[in-house]
């Protein structure tokens, strides 16, 4: 229980910027059956503690929400291949 209020917590924080969860729905109804609304009205209710999402959606949510990787423009090491 302590762990899923934690990764709430983190999803708030990641979900503050404005269009950031329409961005998300967007790709949720693309992944999924859905309209990008009916995805956001879910979004945000689980943001709200109104629903309780499945684990296959919480590591969905994941995927979308992590924050980019940066690459390294120079890769200092040398390929021993």
């Amino acid at each position: 229980m302590k762990t899923y209020h934690k990764w709430l917590e983190k999803l708030r924080k990641r979900a503050q910027p404005s269009g950031t969860l329409s961005q998300w729905a967007e790709l949720l109804s693309l992944k999924n059956e859905g309209s990008a609304e009916l995805w956001r009205e879910h979004l945000q209710a689980i943001l709200d503690e109104e629903e309780r999402p499945s684990l296959d959606f919480i590591l969905d949510l994941d995927l979308i929400s992590a924050p980019a990787r940066e690459e390294s423009a120079s890769d200092d090491q040398i390929s021993l291949w």
